[in-house]
């Protein structure tokens, strides 16, 4: 019995070494995961060192759990493009970007009603310089999102759905009506969900 319980011991002190030497990070459940790529995610705009550790957490998701595969796909595409915000030389920016791109595509292709994934894909064509011509691209993300909030928007973290909705407040082409819907949605979370005042 000491032998087994010394064996059991052994054996989970090897896997926390494991842990702490390749960096990788227990989470308790893949929405934790999820927040924390996120979080890396929205790093990343700024710091480009944070790119990488996101897009192997995204990927990570994918693996682990396939229902969220075409989100993070997106997100890893965004990032890919990121890169090449971040590339010094011209013809990197371009191919990086074109590569992302075609990454974000792939993965909205996988999940078109998912209201993160749209916002990302079209939050990062909203950005993208006018050559790339993105822009109906991204607001037809954004009327895809307002038809989609009614019946999924209670599916995802509140505060994420209020930033959502005030960067459409602030840069969608909305309708007088889309604008009244949205404000009113916001309020009503916001008043539901007082932390996600901001």
């Amino acid at each position: 019995m000491k032998l087994n319980q010394f064996i059991q011991v052994n054996l989970i002190l090897a896997l926390l070494f494991f842990l702490c030497v390749t960096g990788v990070t227990a989470y308790t459940s893949v929405e934790e995961m999820l927040q924390q790529a996120r979080e890396k995610f929205y790093a990343s705009v700024e710091d480009k060192k944070q790119i990488e550790p996101a897009i192997k957490l995204f990927e990570q998701i994918a693996r682990e759990a396939p229902k969220y595969a075409g989100r993070a796909e997106v997100y890893i595409g965004t990032l890919v493009a990121l890169k090449g915000k971040h590339a010094f030389f011209p013809h990197t920016k371009l191919k990086l970007t074109k590569r992302g791109l075609a990454i974000m595509d792939s993965g909205l292709q996988k999940v078109p009603d998912d209201i993160e994934a749209l916002f990302i894909h079209g939050s990062a064509c909203y950005h993208l310089p006018f050559f790339f011509q993105r822009g109906d691209d991204a607001q037809q993300g954004f009327k895809e999102i307002i038809k989609q909030l009614p019946s999924h928007g209670h599916t995802y973290p509140p505060k994420l759905v209020v930033n959502i909705i005030t960067f459409l407040l602030e840069n969608a082409k909305l309708t007088p009506d889309e604008k009244v819907y949205l404000q009113t949605f916001k309020d009503k979370l916001e008043s539901e969900h007082p932390d996600t005042q901001q």
